[in-house]
């Protein structure tokens, strides 16, 4: 019985230990593409992800979640996808396509956006995260991102003196 339990601590603590290292890994990873090489988005295989700064897709999409964008991806009339105009990066949907031109309209706006030319376009969303600025502000935290590691250390010191006890008894 206390082999089965100390093998379900130790898979947990090796699974939190992965999942905090990943979650670092991606920290780094878009620090390193954004801060030093001053790329416009962090790119993972065909994908990127973009935080939402405006309302003008309310309902559909909201200020701070995230939308993850597949790059080139092929789109129609009704997709919602993210083109750049000038330095920004817009969110919005595909209302009209005209031979090389695309017109997109924010949901929640009550006008049409200038045409937009198919080789602005950056690509499609394929799914939206809600609320994420929440847990974004809670664990992008150097404090909190500190005590997670202490503690994470903590659990590792007492399962892995917990097994040499085992042994020895």
């Amino acid at each position: 019985m206390m082999k089965c339990n100390s093998k379900i601590k130790m898979s947990i603590l090796y699974i939190s230990i992965f999942i905090v290292l990943v979650t670092i890994l991606f920290i780094f990873y878009n620090f390193f593409c954004l801060r030093i090489l001053k790329h416009d988005y962090a790119r993972f295989f065909e994908y990127t992800m973009f935080q939402v700064a405006s309302g003008s897709m309310a309902d559909s999409i909201n200020v701070d979640d995230i939308v993850i964008v597949r790059i080139n991806a092929d789109y129609e009339v009704g997709d919602i996808i993210t083109y750049k105009q000038d330095n920004d990066f817009i969110t919005h949907r595909i209302i009209k396509k005209e031979n090389d031109y695309i017109v997109t309209k924010g949901d929640a706006n009550n006008a049409v956006d200038a045409p937009v030319s198919n080789d602005q376009v950056f690509g499609k969303v394929v799914r939206t995260i809600k609320n994420v600025s929440i847990w974004k502000k809670v664990f992008a935290t150097p404090k909190v991102i500190i005590l997670t590691l202490i503690t994470i250390s903590l659990f590792a010191f007492y399962f892995t003196r917990g097994n040499k006890d085992e042994k020895n008894n």
